[in-house]
């Protein structure tokens, strides 16, 4: 026999079984706290990866940006540039008459031939790369580059392909890269394409 309890409230006299939950409201409690903290963490793992994915993303055109504008920057500013190619650590141009289209640019910021800015692909280890004239001043700008051959264009303002230089010529810079999978994040392929000529 169970005892019963009787309490006074303003509704009227409390009875057995309305001081706790019944074993069938405990469980299906239980399921709703279960199914509702599921969800804050599924919700909160599918968050944390996606900053995952525009982190890499963010970092990738912020990457791209820096080296477009010094690259911008260094050729507005230059008394000459030539397209070539660099092997071997040595810069040879490209001879006049032929396609102006390679994987290497040197710039001349002064008349001084001595004094030089350089930008190349290392084919080696798929790297775009930026070397000044000052003993061991090079630097990866880029890692995973796929376009080692066409990095670099000469072109006239229509955008057709030069086969020597001008006064008027417009450098084009053609960057094919990837990023590689990291943090759970699939490979992604970025391309980079701008054009910029002295002043």
């Amino acid at each position: 026999m169970k005892p019963c309890i009787h309490c006074r409230s303003h509704h009227g006299p409390w009875r057995s079984g309305e001081l706790a939950f019944t074993l069938t409201e405990l469980m299906i409690s239980a399921a709703i706290l279960i199914l509702v903290v599921g969800g804050i963490v599924s919700a909160n793992l599918f968050g944390m990866r996606m900053f995952q994915v525009e982190q890499t993303k963010l970092s990738v055109s912020d990457q791209a940006r820096k080296i477009v504008g010094v690259l911008m920057d260094e050729i507005h500013s230059c008394e000459t540039f030539q397209i070539g190619a660099f092997t071997n650590g040595t810069f040879t141009g490209l001879a006049p008459g032929t396609p102006q289209l390679g994987p290497a640019l040197i710039i001349y910021p002064t008349t001084n031939a001595t004094n030089f800015i350089m930008y190349f692909v290392d084919t080696s280890g798929q790297q775009f790369r930026r070397a000044t004239s000052a003993p061991g001043s090079t630097r990866t700008l880029a890692h995973s580059v796929t376009n080692a051959i066409d990095l670099f264009r000469a072109q006239d303002y229509l955008g057709n392909l030069l086969t020597n230089m001008q006064d008027n010529t417009v450098l084009h810079l053609k960057l094919e890269f990837f990023q590689a999978a990291r943090f759970g994040v699939p490979p992604d392929y970025y391309k980079l394409e701008t054009s910029s000529t002295r002043r």
